[in-house]
């Protein structure tokens, strides 16, 4: 459903008063204009710079929904996901990861971390860690990660110090879950780890994240001098221009690639032996001439070229694999693909990593950016780079893909654009889409 379709629906509530949005993911900003009630069904609202969702009726209840941010690089005052002009709106299970203006105590400053990521942890050891929460009024919180365990239930309206005790995991394993700030809205920590089967903690910083003791001032100056009027009709920030260098080496990527490698240039149909260590994936470009929502979906299939199961589409809806060896954490401030190669499970052989612009705008494509490029960096050191054509002007490509011949994983650059829409592509392995 294109962007105007969901704010027909919110300028048209039904003969009770009701809206009820399609399940999905949609780029605002959204205006809701009437008294009435928003049903969402897991709805996402986006856009890269706030606010996303502006609420302009009294009388307005929202439930089962989620407002995001998908660039943090942006000022305070566009860090806004929802506005408020009447302040007795009614909220239920929406999440947000920016802030809410127009709620009492809702609008002034939180001061919390996007992600805490507690490194490698020794396996079957307990361990403890401690981070801070800023919080402007009363809140709950819980983590959803059955393996961890927090100090605290409550969060008092000031500074907060929480204890996270991970209990005893077997090696191999992966953390990955969300800590919930329950108040008017849902706002949601992402937390991540891995369990190593040999070796001590690499984790020795035990305080995770401390709050800016100035922060809380500032953003209250920040917010009085706000112009709310200016704030519904702003425009995004430009981007500013970065550059990069890539050091080319020639290599030898028909042997199998060791750590005296460092930065190696890969080309697409060349195949590269791959060492059974964890790698991490990355899209990368210099610049953008519009703003690109750029998803990862990584396919594990079978030797008939299908995925068995649920759990091997990976996905920012399925962030990982049930076995653990393919996780892919898809943060606002960091999207990156993980894969191990060392537990990959026997029935798996054949892999692919597609990305694809999310959203239905056709002027949005692949030939907007400046320098793409795919960056496979392995634990080892090694990291390997696939730059991209200039002017692929597609929705989808294919990025690599995997292939395991006699025990020994292979990667096949690829970097093409593919021609099938994502839904077409996804049943063509086998996922069925609802």
């Amino acid at each position: 459903m294109a962007e105007t379709d969901i704010q027909q629906l919110l300028d048209n509530p039904d003969s009770t008063g009701v809206v009820t949005l399609p399940s999905g993911e949609f780029e605002g900003r959204f205006v809701i204009r009437k008294s009435c009630t928003v049903n969402g069904n897991n709805t996402v609202l986006w856009n890269s710079s706030g606010p996303v969702l502006m609420i302009d009726a009294d009388n307005v209840s929202i439930n089962g929904l989620d407002i995001e941010l998908t660039d943090d690089n942006i000022p305070p005052e566009q860090h806004i996901s929802v506005y408020c002009r009447y302040p007795g709106v009614k909220f239920d299970r929406v999440g947000v990861n920016g802030a809410v203006m127009g709620i009492e105590g809702e609008e002034q400053y939180w001061g919390m971390p996007r992600v805490l990521d507690l490194g490698s942890l020794a396996a079957e050891k307990s361990e403890s860690f401690s981070f801070e929460i800023y919080a402007p009024v009363d809140a709950e919180i819980c983590c959803d990660f059955h393996d961890v365990q927090l100090s605290e239930s409550v969060l008092k309206a000031g500074y907060n110090t929480i204890a996270l005790t991970v209990d005893k995991i077997r090696g191999g394993a992966l953390i990955y879950g969300n800590i919930l700030v329950k108040s008017a809205v849902e706002r949601k920590i992402i937390l991540s780890g891995a369990v190593v089967s040999e070796g001590e903690s690499e984790q020795r910083n035990y305080m995770l994240y401390s709050v800016d003791r100035e922060a809380p001032a500032k953003y209250r100056e920040m917010l009085e001098k706000l112009d709310m009027v200016q704030l519904a009709t702003m425009a995004p920030p430009k981007r500013e221009e970065v550059t990069m260098e890539l050091e080319e080496i020639n290599e030898n990527e028909d042997e199998m690639l060791t750590a005296d490698s460092e930065d190696v240039e890969i080309f697409s149909g060349k195949r590269i032996p791959l060492a059974p260590k964890k790698y991490k994936i990355e899209f990368e470009y210099l610049m953008s001439k519009m703003d690109l929502d750029i998803d990862a979906y990584v396919f594990m299939l079978n030797d008939s070229g299908k995925v068995s199961k649920n759990s091997h589409m990976i996905f920012f809806g399925n962030d990982h694999s049930d076995c653990g060896s393919v996780q892919y954490l898809n943060a606002p401030d960091k999207r990156a693909m993980y894969i191990d190669f060392g537990h990959i499970p026997s029935e798996v052989n054949h892999m692919v990593l597609l990305y694809s612009i999310y959203g239905n705008n056709p002027m949005q494509s692949f030939d907007k950016l400046t320098a793409p490029q795919v960056s496979v960096l392995c634990e080892n050191g090694v990291n390997m780079h696939l730059r991209l054509e200039n002017g692929i002007n597609c929705r989808t490509l294919l990025a690599l893909g995997f292939e395991r011949t006699e025990g020994v994983w292979e990667m096949i650059p690829s970097g093409r654009a593919v021609g099938m829409k994502l839904e077409d592509i996804c049943r063509s392995y086998g996922v069925e889409i609802v």
